[in-house]
């Protein structure tokens, strides 16, 4: 078992160090800078709190969208498999199978827009 405080705690104190108390004793040309690290240590903790989760339910539901069976192995990494499977729907969109009008279409949009939206939880959740 880790010791607490974990990783995304680590990184939400760190981030309050740096915005509270370091920010104004940087030069004004750097403070930007800073404001960017702060940024992306808020992203780096809310995707170790999310985990591998997002892309576990992004994978399932893109192999349901393009009717594909997905077998993880030791080899092989969500990433891996959600690059595949993002090739393929390439693909199937170059072909037209999910242009406007067809069956799967309604059904790419709800699998894009969920997508969407999990990038702005870790990303930008002010703007949800």
């Amino acid at each position: 078992m880790r010791e607490r405080p974990m990783g995304d705690d680590l990184l939400i104190m760190a981030r309050q160090v740096l915005r509270e108390e370091l920010l104004e004793l940087l030069p004004e040309e750097r403070r930007y800078d800073a404001l960017m690290v702060a940024n992306a240590m808020a992203i780096a903790a809310r995707q170790i709190k999310f985990g591998d989760t997002p892309e576990r339910h992004e994978s399932k539901a893109l192999a349901d969208l393009l009717g594909e069976t997905v077998k993880e192995s030791d080899a092989t990494t969500v990433n891996d498999i959600l690059g595949d499977l993002y090739h393929k729907l390439g693909d199937k969109i170059r072909i037209g199978e999910f242009d406007p009008g067809m069956p799967s279409h309604d059904n790419l949009y709800a699998f894009l827009l969920e997508v969407t939206m999990q990038k702005l939880r870790e990303s930008a959740p002010k703007f949800l």
